[in-house]
């Protein structure tokens, strides 16, 4: 069996010289081969919708509730035994029906009592006035004394008085017993009675209430944020001066139906609710059918509200991001940027955009998923 042979010094630094030399050469390929496989991967696409400032007619709605839009306790005025009730609970009173009577007889007596009074009154007054014709007579001709004069006169004076005390006190007898009728103040519809005949009440117990439904006021909040609050304020400054209707507004029922008639904004408050965030709104609704009732629940829908130079982007391209709200654009050399934007209402599909957009800004509106910022991408028009 041959021995092998040792490789002299020389020799082994031949092999380790070749073996480095052929692993550079390997390193050297496969870093070729990752850069060309990087220079040739696709870049990402991304669909991108180019923006334009537009003009355009929102309608707005809001959650609403009605209310009558008077609503009137009637209230005795004077007391006593209630005798009777005039009208049917639930229906239409017009203003002036009689609709509770009080017990007469006990202001028929002062009455009486009150007229007698008026006629001794002006009994006295007339005999004061006789004993001054001829005093005066007298004193003209020296017969009397100054002092009977100032006498005569005084008893006058002081009947006169007494009979402006009793002319009075007869007025107020005479509004006392007419009260004992007590008539609805406004017309509108009768709520139950609070107290039944028979019963014996005191000036200013309430005894119903009336509710005036035509027109019928809707009460709603409209946030400060919202485009319809500019609009509202300005809209309601600007027929306050020029003394006519406010701006339209028209309801919408639960179930979709819209009642028939037109109304108007006729309030719009000037301050923000610190809790809500929001304005109040009043509209004014006709309501001649009676229709509309108070407490429900309603949509009011103002007008076409005209946005000028307004841009907006499909919702699918806003991103959230914590607080703020974010969408991806494409530079001019295709190169993905992230934009903060100011969100707007909602129109249709379309998210419209108060800050961050220009006209000719593109949106990448597709593609989104595990896209960076920086990125080079390929673009794609939205048709």
């Amino acid at each position: 069996m041959k021995r092998l042979q040792t490789l002299n010094p020389w020799s082994r630094v031949l092999v380790v010289a070749s073996a480095t030399l052929m692993l550079a050469q390997l390193s050297a390929c496969s870093e070729g081969t990752a850069m060309n496989d990087e220079d040739t991967r696709p870049a990402h696409r991304v669909l991108v919708n180019t923006v334009q400032a537009q003009t355009l007619e929102l309608e707005r709605s809001f959650a609403a509730r009605t209310e009558g839009s008077m609503v009137t306790e009637v209230r005795a005025r004077v007391g006593g035994q209630l005798e009777e009730r005039h009208f049917n609970e639930g229906q239409l009173v017009e203003k002036g029906t009689i609709m509770f009577s009080i017990e007469k007889a006990p202001y028929k007596v002062d009455l009486q009592k009150a007229q007698a009074e008026l006629t001794s009154a002006e009994a006295t007054y007339n005999e004061a006035r006789r004993d001054w014709a001829r005093v005066e007579n007298l004193f003209s001709d020296g017969a009397v004394s100054a002092r009977e004069f100032d006498q005569t006169q005084s008893r006058v004076e002081s009947a006169e008085a007494e009979l402006e005390g009793a002319r009075a006190t007869l007025e107020d007898v005479k509004l006392r017993y007419n009260y004992t009728e007590i008539s609805a103040p406004i017309t509108g519809v009768a709520s139950r009675e609070s107290v039944s005949v028979g019963n014996l009440i005191q000036a200013n117990d309430t005894l119903a209430t009336i509710v005036s439904l035509d027109p019928i006021y809707v009460h709603f909040n409209v946030p400060e944020s919202d485009i319809a609050a500019n609009y509202l304020l300005r809209a309601t400054s600007l027929s306050a001066d020029d003394e006519r209707p406010g701006p339209a507004a028209r309801l919408r029922f639960s179930d979709g139906r819209e009642h028939t008639t037109e109304g108007y904004i006729d309030y719009v408050s000037r301050i923000v609710d610190r809790e809500t965030g929001s304005i109040e709104a009043r509209a004014v609704i006709p309501n001649p059918d009676m229709t509309l009732l108070p407490g429900q629940f309603v949509r009011v829908q103002l007008p076409q509200i005209e946005l000028q130079h307004a841009i907006t982007v499909s919702q699918r391209a806003v991103v959230q991001s914590g607080r703020h709200s974010v969408v991806y654009i494409v530079d001019n050399q295709d190169i993905v940027q992230v934009r903060e934007v100011t969100l707007g209402v909602r129109v249709g599909n379309q998210q419209l955009i108060e800050q961050g957009l220009a006209s000719g800004d593109r949106v990448i509106v597709e593609g989104l998923s595990m896209l960076q910022p920086g990125t080079r991408v390929h673009v794609e028009e939205d048709e």
